[in-house]
């Protein structure tokens, strides 16, 4: 009798479990590692495959989620405009077209992960694909945090095609979001839903070992004006008459010529990566942080810095923008100070760097949260929203 009732519990699990399908169109920027960890999490406990662009890199997944490589690699990007009616960028537009495989492989859910590009959509909506499967989609921020170029691209033209995708969910990461997206009257309140962005523990599978170096902090990402680096350039003279020995990196693409004469000036203070840095050089790069600084002048959606950060368990030193607070603990797991404003960003570094006991307070409360926002726990959430929306109206197929 034993015998039988672990067997039907097997047969029970393997009956109710779900197909979730995710759709990842491109291998640029961090929605790889996002749609890697989430289809990693989930696929623990459903059947996970992704389709995607056929540059897709399987290092991110794991063998229990199946990879099916179907778009050719299609760059809507401002720094790609330029080449958007090449016969190449044309030919990867239709490659779109084989996005009706969906038919085939039947699932349960259909989930966007990434913004959603032109052909993707286009395609979605003429084969009618919406009608047929549940669509959740993950939207990452709500207003564009770049300039006002790639505002035009991200909010007005991606936002066009989005509406021609009948969703039957929309994520967002923060309370915020989800309350600045119902202003805008674009979803009602049952559409939308808060799931945090998970911490980026994969980075720690890379590169070697190395310690924490004492009164080192670390400006990390893509360098852009709402990122703020112009505010810790100009707290660092008021740290360095408190901390002599300060070690500042910065680190990510983009164009920081307007603050060369001040590092030249300053070579022992800095060290510099301005340059795309591998996961070896990410993992590398948060070991030997004492602190994280984000001195963002706003922010829309989850810093996916926070979430490296969270996972190396290094307090954060950020702007009080956007829904950081929905992560970062005034005073319990880093410091949050006014947006623009050099000398609290300072005094909020020095605080924490010249006390050893606030510091591993800060380490120790980081790793609950850390916890708290592990893939497992947001798989976890995403299987319960998927699981309702079947209950509440089955697939239409």
């Amino acid at each position: 009798m034993k015998l039988l009732k672990i067997h039907l519990k097997a047969i029970f699990k393997v009956w109710v479990q779900l197909k979730i399908l995710y759709v990842l169109p491109y291998d640029w920027g961090a929605m790889p590692q996002y749609t890697a960890e989430l289809a990693n999490a989930v696929s623990k406990y459903e059947e996970v495959t992704v389709i995607g662009s056929k540059d897709i890199n399987k290092k991110y997944f794991s063998e229990r989620v199946e990879i099916i490589k179907t778009f050719d690699n299609f760059n809507f990007s401002m720094n790609n405009l330029k080449n958007l009616f090449s016969l190449k960028t044309l030919k990867s537009f239709f490659s779109f077209r084989s996005i009706n495989i969906i038919n085939t492989i039947n699932p349960d859910i259909v989930h966007l992960t990434t913004p959603v590009i032109p052909p993707l959509s286009i395609y979605i909506s003429l084969f009618k694909l919406d009608t047929k499967y549940k669509f959740v989609y993950t939207k990452h921020g709500i207003f564009s945090n770049s300039g006002f170029k790639e505002k035009i691209l991200e909010v007005y033209v991606l936002g066009f095609f989005e509406k021609l995708i009948n969703f039957a969910k929309i994520i967002v990461h923060t309370q915020k979001d989800k309350d600045a997206f119902l202003n805008l009257k674009k979803a009602n309140e049952e559409t939308v839903a808060v799931i945090p962005h998970g911490t980026y523990s994969f980075f720690k599978n890379y590169g070697g070992c190395y310690p924490a170096e004492k009164d080192c902090i670390l400006f990390f990402g893509n360098i852009r004006e709402y990122k703020g680096l112009k505010y810790l350039i100009q707290a660092i003279p008021l740290i360095l008459k408190e901390i002599p020995d300060l070690k500042v990196i910065i680190a990510g693409e983009g164009d920081i010529s307007e603050f060369s004469s001040f590092i030249e000036n300053n070579k022992s203070v800095f060290e510099v990566y301005n340059e795309f840095i591998s996961d070896e050089k990410v993992s590398e790069l948060f070991q030997r942080t004492e602190i994280v600084v984000m001195p963002y002048t706003k922010m829309s959606g989850q810093s996916g810095i926070l979430s490296v950060a969270l996972a190396f368990n290094k307090p954060i030193v950020s702007s009080n923008v956007g829904g950081i607070n929905e992560v970062v603990e005034d005073g319990i797991t880093g410091f949050l100070v006014p947006p623009q404003n050099s000398e609290a960003l300072g005094d909020a570094i020095i605080n924490i760097l010249k006390n050893d006991t606030l510091l591993s307070d800060m380490k120790s409360n980081l790793l609950d949260k850390s916890q708290e926002l592990s893939w497992d726990n947001i798989a976890k959430i995403h299987i319960e929203l998927y699981s309702k929306l079947l209950s509440d109206s089955p697939k239409n197929n």
